[in-house]
């Protein structure tokens, strides 16, 4: 070994090559023929997953995960579709085209009872009376309950959902039948137009859009699916939500790992959102091409990642009372559950 030592350095002066780089080479190979090489560190293994959902307020800490690299750094590489068709989602998930997807509550329950293979596997939003979402909004000011809407024409974003679902089990409790209102789906962004030209007479609204229809005099309301979910649980449940994610048992029972890796990037972006305000108000403003004014004085979404069975219950009674589903599904099947 010295021999070799002294026959390089002797090439490295003809060569001009530094002697100190030589020596290093040296014991590089010298290690090598010993036979006492490191094996090369393996690669973290990456899952692709294929996420549906819609560009929302709610869905942004999924923009900013996948945006900002973390769902990369938890072993992820998400191949994303954004689209407005909740139900559609829930369809192409059981026909395998999707791993994971957005829906709401009152949807997953639905598929459920229609046989679709669903289970929910986060949260993604919480609301509460504190901190509304989708609350009731009216032009007419002396307008305080929801027993005054009867016979009149209700704007929602969509005519199935937990909105809408929260909305019709409200009413009836009010004393107002489904076919004593009509209801009309209207975008958010259109809502207020609509308000103000009269053309509906109360819509349910929901962050950041409330803020500009709060700005333009309308009459705000309370959070109807924290009410409803409040009613429909005795009290035990005061909070909503809005979004969260469903997969299917198969996908999830075989890739615990990718969801548990889905969770925790989650969480990461709420963490980085709920830490960067401006950042988090200008992608509000860039992905999903809001206003700049509404951007910046709209709150920003309570976020929320972690779900328990007992959280779907309340949507189960709702969903029974206005006739969305018929029979009581398995709450605890239906929410995926880390193992020990």
């Amino acid at each position: 070994m010295v021999g070799r030592r002294q026959v390089m350095r002797s090439r490295a002066r003809r060569r001009g090559t530094p002697v100190s780089a030589v020596l290093a080479i040296a014991i590089v190979v010298a290690g090598c023929s010993s036979g006492e090489a490191k094996a090369p560190t393996a690669m973290p293994k990456v899952t692709e997953i294929r996420v549906a959902f819609s560009p929302l307020g709610s869905t942004l800490p999924v923009h900013v995960a996948d945006q900002k690299g973390i769902f990369e750094r938890n072993g992820l590489r998400v191949k994303r579709t954004e689209g407005e068709s909740l139900p559609v989602f829930a369809a192409a998930l059981a026909h395998g085209q999707y791993d994971i997807v957005l829906s709401v509550p009152t949807l997953v329950l639905v598929g459920d009872s229609r046989g679709l293979d669903l289970q929910v596997v986060s949260r993604l939003q919480r609301s509460s009376a504190a901190e509304p979402n989708s609350v009731w909004v009216t032009k007419d000011r002396s307008i305080e309950s929801l027993a005054q809407l009867k016979g009149k024409t209700i704007g929602v974003p969509a005519l199935t959902g937990v909105i809408t679902d929260s909305l019709v089990y409200l009413l009836q409790r009010s004393g107002v039948g489904r076919k004593e209102v009509k209801l009309m789906q209207l975008p958010f962004a259109s809502m207020g137009d609509h308000l103000e030209a009269g053309r509906v007479d109360a819509v349910v609204s929901a962050i950041p859009f409330n803020t500009g229809l709060a700005a333009r005099g309308f009459r705000i309301h309370e959070d109807i699916i924290v009410r409803a979910v409040t009613d429909a649980s005795g009290g035990k449940i005061d909070t909503g939500m809005t979004a969260l994610f469903a997969s299917s048992p198969t996908f999830a029972r075989e890739n615990p790992d990718a969801i548990r890796a889905w969770r925790k990037s989650l969480n990461e972006a709420i963490d980085y959102l709920e830490t960067n305000d401006a950042e988090a108000r200008m992608l509000l403003q860039t992905w999903l091409k809001m206003p700049p004014e509404v951007a910046q004085s709209a709150p920003l979404p309570s976020w929320e990642v972690e779900i328990m069975p007992r959280d779907l219950q309340p949507y189960v009674e709702i969903s029974k009372t206005v006739g969305s589903i018929k029979r009581e599904p398995d709450v605890n099947a239906l929410v995926w559950q880390d193992g020990p």
